[in-house]
């Protein structure tokens, strides 16, 4: 077998004119972490919608992000942006209690948040979003974090 000696993307090798210096918010990012709270009423109607956070434009996903569904009062959880409603989750309730759409190693591992959330460009702000595709079955609530990296 071959002894291969290489870098990973966080490395630049600046005696080698190809090597693509690292994005400095991969390479070098602070985590930081928005922890919140969302409450429904038990009429909330189908098409409500309920803003999470606002995260910025350049912002890394992180591992940690979650959201813990286990009082939400809809039986399906639906994450994503304020136009694409599932763009991050969307799944029953009764599949797991705490959600974590990103895992270590996973393909959205290291991205920006823009790009797994499906956005064609970075923009300023990134708004958070939980929708409702049908009535509440009860009111809830729903414990969150976004966790992401910044330069």
């Amino acid at each position: 077998m071959a002894i291969v000696k290489t870098l990973s993307d966080l490395i630049h090798d600046t005696m080698d004119l190809t090597s693509t210096p690292p994005d400095p918010e991969k390479a070098r990012g602070r985590l930081i972490c928005s922890t919140g709270t969302v409450a429904n009423a038990a009429d909330d109607s189908n098409t409500s919608m309920y803003h999470l956070a606002t995260l910025p434009g350049r912002a890394v996903v992180h591992e940690d992000t979650f959201f813990d569904v286990e009082n939400w009062g809809f039986a399906q959880v639906v994450i994503g942006t304020k136009t694409d409603t599932d763009a991050l989750v969307d799944q029953t309730k009764a599949t797991e209690n705490i959600v974590q759409p990103i895992a270590i190693g996973d393909a959205n591992h290291g991205k920006f948040w823009w790009e797994v959330l499906g956005l064609s460009e970075q923009p300023n702000v990134i708004e958070i979003w939980a929708h409702a595709e049908a009535d509440a079955t009860g009111a809830g609530s729903m414990p969150f974090r976004l966790a992401y990296l910044m330069p």
